[in-house]
């Protein structure tokens, strides 16, 4: 038996309209044996840094090798040109060409070819210019996941010549670590561009109390495994299900809490644990099912 054939799917499409719908109609057309599988469609609407974050994020749990199919396009007078980047674990990515997939290839191994999508003869007859996802992006990468090489689906390009979104890092000062909100998930948590190293390089080990400084409020929480470890509506700083360090409310939205958004910078600060007590401030935040 031959293996499945893969097409993974990321868009800022949402589901009122019928959009998604009709972009998984035409890979379905063109390719019927690919299986497809949704990973968002709820990306902030032209918010290209945010789905590059949760492709990224998302890239070491789909299948391999795949066709990664990610459409966050903001419009403009003259679109950026469509891509097909070949990646060093077999995968292809076909985006546009304005970093929205460019986080991921380095998660797939690092770039090792790409091509420009400007062969019209894989396009859906008389495409229009405002919805490139379904005439343009689904019918190709549909037929890369049912076996054409990539090659075929335009010019070739060099990898040194695709937009890229540079990772913003942590900065590490002395006892205290300046980050920022990567992402506010569905639950209300806040994910942070930082990892336990970037703790511990400014001396805060797991089970430590820390100070934290966001939107001009400042408050002292535990750092816990999970968030599950503190009382309901009270904040922990712990790590997701992907290792990254996260903001939670147990039961409750840190982003309510905190009244933060994706961007939003913060501080994470050593408190010397001659420090008496957690000061933690209680929010009456709605129960979730937010999962650890």
């Amino acid at each position: 038996m031959s293996s499945p054939k893969w097409l993974t799917f990321l868009s800022d499409y949402g589901f009122e309209d019928a959009f998604l719908g009709v972009c998984k109609g035409v890979i379905a057309r063109t390719a019927p044996q690919v299986q497809v599988l949704d990973v968002l469609h709820l990306v902030n609407a032209q918010d290209v840094e945010q789905g590059a974050a949760v492709l990224a994020s998302a890239v070491p749990y789909l299948p391999v090798p795949a066709v990664h199919l990610a459409l966050v396009d903001p419009f403009r007078a003259s679109p950026v040109r469509g891509v097909a980047v070949r990646t060093a674990d077999g995968s292809t990515f076909v985006a546009p060409d304005n970093g929205l997939t460019s986080q991921a290839w380095e998660v797939a191994g690092g770039a090792t070819a790409a091509h420009v999508l400007d062969n019209p003869a894989l396009w859906n007859p008389m495409p229009a210019r405002t919805f490139r996802g379904r005439d343009v992006f689904s019918p190709v990468a549909a037929r890369l996941a049912d076996g054409l090489p990539i090659d075929e689906v335009g010019s070739q390009i060099e990898v040194d010549d695709l937009e890229r979104i540079a990772l913003r890092l942590p900065t590490i000062d002395d006892d205290h670590v300046h980050g920022e909100v990567v992402m506010v998930d569905h639950f209300g948590n806040l994910t942070l561009n930082l990892h336990r190293a970037d703790l511990e390089a400014a001396g805060v080990q797991l089970g430590d109390v820390v100070e934290l400084r966001c939107g001009g409020k400042s408050m002292t929480v535990p750092f816990t495994l999970t968030y599950g470890e503190v009382p309901r509506g009270r904040v922990a700083v712990c790590e997701d299900s992907f290792r990254t360090v996260t903001i939670a409310v147990n039961q409750g939205s840190a982003a309510a809490a905190l009244r933060a958004r994706r961007g939003d910078p913060l501080v994470l600060a050593r408190v010397h644990q001659d420090v008496a007590a957690i000061a933690t401030p209680t929010y009456d935040a709605k129960p979730s099912l937010s999962p650890s």
